[in-house]
């Protein structure tokens, strides 16, 4: 009887350390998928705040303004767009300098303009040059200003630390898979004789094998439940501490991380369990004591 308890105590403190570690490696895979999806939410943002400016002719016609606010409101590339006029813009001056300039002028020399915002997929130095050409031909349009050089250095940072953080993610990845891997291999190995045993019984492989794909299933099931209490956790924490992390990780992006934990842990838990099961069922008695 007392060696039976042992032996219960025994496959259950095993089990318990493979769950342990398979949650810890969905943790960790969970993080960098938070952090890819915080970083996607920051460049969108970045990119988002990138534009040009359309310069309107001084004095031009009410309705060559109107043509040119339809145009960019109707173009697809374009995010958002504010419209100053020339009186808002001396306005603006004035509030800069700290006094009044109205009246030191004889008239107005701002024109009308219209600050454009490019959507983060078209935010790159070839595509606003594009549109910087586009608009440049309307007839009322005297000048398209836009700071290439800041967004050819926005563009390349952002392609740099995208490429990093791909790189980054398949090492963990690997690491993720190879942990797993290990962990589930070990459980099964603890079991290699029993194996052996029903195998000599004249039970099937698949019949030897179920329950241990069960057992795996059902561990990365609940690996993936505990990451991903802990992955919520850390969310909620990130956003008490600065409002932005909520944003970046919304509430649909976190559930999307909660489900690919959980399939993920189930997923390679299964697979690990598959190919160790196979190599044991295919083992002779002496190739059991074999690591």
């Amino acid at each position: 009887m007392a060696d039976r308890n042992r032996r219960r105590i025994s496959t259950l403190g095993s089990r318990i350390t493979s769950l342990v570690s398979v949650a810890l490696v969905l943790i960790l895979a969970g993080l960098a998928a938070m952090t890819a999806i915080a970083g996607k939410q920051l460049t969108d943002d970045v990119r988002r705040n990138l534009g040009f400016i359309v310069k309107m002719e001084r004095d031009c016609n009410p309705d060559a303004v109107s043509t040119v606010a339809q145009a960019l409101k109707a173009d697809d590339a374009v995010a958002s767009v504010d419209f100053l006029s020339a009186d808002d813009i001396l306005q603006q001056e004035s509030a800069y300098l700290g006094e009044d300039i109205t009246d030191m002028l004889d008239r107005n020399p701002y024109s009308a303009e219209f600050d454009v915002k490019v959507c983060p997929d078209y935010a790159h130095p070839d595509s606003i040059t594009e549109l910087v050409a586009l608009y440049s031909r309307f007839e009322a349009v005297d000048d398209v200003v836009t700071e290439s050089a800041v967004i050819e250095d926005v563009d390349a940072a952002l392609a740099k630390a995208g490429a990093i953080f791909v790189i980054i993610a398949a090492i963990l990845l690997i690491i993720c898979v190879a942990l797993i891997n290990n962990t589930v291999s070990l459980s099964i190995y603890s079991r290699r004789f029993l194996i052996h045993t029903m195998k000599l019984v004249g039970a099937t492989g698949a019949f030897i094998r179920r329950p241990f794909l069960d057992a795996a299933a059902l561990n990365g099931l609940i690996a993936g439940a505990v990451a991903s209490l802990v992955l919520i956790g850390v969310r909620a924490w990130g956003a008490a501490v600065d409002p932005v992390v909520a944003e970046a990780l919304t509430i649909p992006s976190m559930a999307l991380v909660c489900v690919g934990a959980a399939t993920l842990g189930v997923l390679i838990c299964l697979l690990t369990a598959f190919f160790a099961t196979r190599r044991y069922l295919r083992a002779s008695y002496d190739e059991m004591f074999l690591k």
